[in-house]
């Protein structure tokens, strides 16, 4: 077996939740639609761990976030920190929540990035002193609506793919 095989998918995904995390709206559109852009780096990242668990690691996921920081121009190693405790999650658990539903999986992914966007938040707050808002519910909602069409996506591709 050749352990490179579907790696570029792998990469490529991630890429594109790259993309999507740093991409702007159009000034024309209101800016409280940007409120609503789901963490779609966390559940690609999510994706892969849980249904490859040995292909994507913590050094791994650390690394995106670190990357995400400079793209984002967050503080450094904030989501490192942040995709590498949802990664350790996702692959402590990954035989049990492989059983969920998809609909218990959305809480999972709820819980998650809410999580991660309130740990994001505090870190802010102290470093910047930006206040809390209730807008952190709302990428965390998102994201949990987007889940199951994201999930969807990427086991079709990785199944064509033959991603192992």
């Amino acid at each position: 077996m050749n352990p490179t095989n579907g790696g570029w998918l792998i990469l490529v995904t991630v890429l594109a939740a790259l993309v999507l995390a740093v991409l702007h709206l159009p000034e024309t559109w209101p800016q409280w639609l940007g409120w609503l852009r789901p963490d779609w780096v966390a559940m690609v990242i999510f994706f892969w761990v849980l249904s490859l668990p040995h292909r994507l690691g913590l050094v791994t996921a650390w690394l995106i976030g670190f990357l995400l920081d400079v793209l984002q121009a967050d503080p450094l190693g904030l989501n490192g920190l942040l995709l590498a405790a949802i990664t350790y999650i996702a692959w402590r658990f990954y035989e049990r929540l492989r059983m969920y539903s998809i609909a218990q999986q959305c809480g999972v992914v709820f819980i998650l990035v809410l999580g991660a966007a309130c740990a994001r938040l505090l870190v802010q707050d102290i470093i910047y002193s930006s206040g809390w808002s209730w807008v952190v519910l709302l990428p965390a909602f998102t994201s949990m609506l987007m889940w199951p069409f994201l999930f969807v996506l990427l086991d079709r591709l990785r199944a064509q793919a033959r991603v192992e």
